[in-house]
């Protein structure tokens, strides 16, 4: 269990996160729980996450007897064999977001996400679920690891990616968006067959990613780019009543 600064900042509360859950015996597991309400009692905590392996049935009961609801299942994208793939130049640019870039950058975020977790449960609030995505991107500026990437189509602002190299050969997209003026007008596949040439001459090998499965268009999109799919996982929260 740990504390998310970064959404509090966001949601004007304390925000939790389960890292790891394991029942062996439900009796059991509910009195040890019993110390994390304490802590989130202590802690003012009204909003708690936690994904499990879509295998992990004991756990997921267990989380909905504590009042967690099941939210979503996501995917796990990933391609390997990047270097042996023929993705030929189609016009996109790619380069690093600079500071005059990012009011753009943040709008797009703050706009282009509708099917993930904290804006499919309608007891959290849209806009600040928008703002988490704007203020991610403006983190990436000064982040440590990850890195903020804009793809441009003659001239004009078309996707932003934010990326993670995990080591030399592969890399990790956590954040991908297609500006809203651009949708639905076949962007979407160009831009990531554009990132994924530029990683290819970056020498990458493999890309992974993390989506909601009810996001069909990007699953389509993945699929439809050789990407298979990792076990999927469910993604459960918890919100304490103001």
């Amino acid at each position: 269990m740990r504390l998310v600064s970064w959404d509090a900042e966001v949601f004007g509360f304390p925000v939790a996160q389960i890292e790891s859950l394991r029942v062996s015996e439900d009796r059991l597991a509910h009195a040890e729980f019993r110390r994390a309400r304490e802590w989130f009692t202590t802690e003012g905590v009204r909003f708690v996450s936690c994904r499990l392996h879509h295998e992990r049935l004991a756990e997921s009961i267990f989380l909905e007897e504590e009042q967690f609801r099941f939210i979503e299942m996501v995917l796990h994208p990933h391609i390997t064999g990047l270097d042996r793939l023929e993705l030929a130049e189609n016009g996109m640019l790619i380069a690093p977001a600079t500071e005059a870039d990012l009011p753009a950058l943040i709008d797009i975020a703050e706009s282009a996400f509708s099917h993930e977790r904290f804006h499919i449960d309608p007891r959290m609030d849209s806009m600040r679920a928008n703002m988490r995505y704007g203020n991610w991107v403006k983190g990436c500026m000064s982040h440590p690891t990850q890195s903020l990437l804009k793809v441009t189509d003659a001239g004009a602002l078309a996707a932003l990616f934010v990326v993670e190299f995990r080591d030399p050969v592969t890399v990790y997209w956590h954040l991908t968006a297609v500006s809203p003026h651009f949708q639905g007008k076949g962007i979407g596949r160009r831009a990531w067959r554009a990132m994924m040439r530029h990683h290819q001459l970056q020498g990458v090998r493999a890309i992974e990613t993390t989506i909601s499965a009810r996001n069909t268009r990007i699953l389509n999109l993945y699929a439809s780019l050789g990407y298979r799919f990792l076990p999927p996982e469910m993604t459960f929260h918890y919100v304490k009543n103001s």
